[in-house]
């Protein structure tokens, strides 16, 4: 049932961003800091998505392994105390 709600949340996903890509064809300038470039909003919009995406994920990565770290080893000694308790 999850798998079938997380893919009917990414059809919508992938609607939503179809719709507004094709309601924004403008094209605007961008300057950057050595470069200047014109693309269509539509594009600029999809990497500063991209672009926020990896930095979350860049943040909350470490953040997550250690959580995963930090119960993994609480489950090891807790079926070490649960066999101890057994004997």
């Amino acid at each position: 049932m999850v798998a079938v709600l997380k893919k009917g949340l990414a059809v919508v996903a992938i609607l939503i961003a179809f719709l507004v890509g094709t309601q924004n064809p403008q094209v605007v300038g961008v300057n950057f800091v050595i470069a200047s470039a014109e693309l269509p909003l539509a594009t600029l919009m999809s990497i500063c998505l991209a672009f926020g995406i990896m930095i979350g994920l860049l943040v909350t990565a470490p953040v997550l392994s250690k959580l995963k770290w930090q119960n993994h080893r609480l489950k090891k000694s807790n079926s070490k105390l649960s066999q101890a308790t057994e004997r």
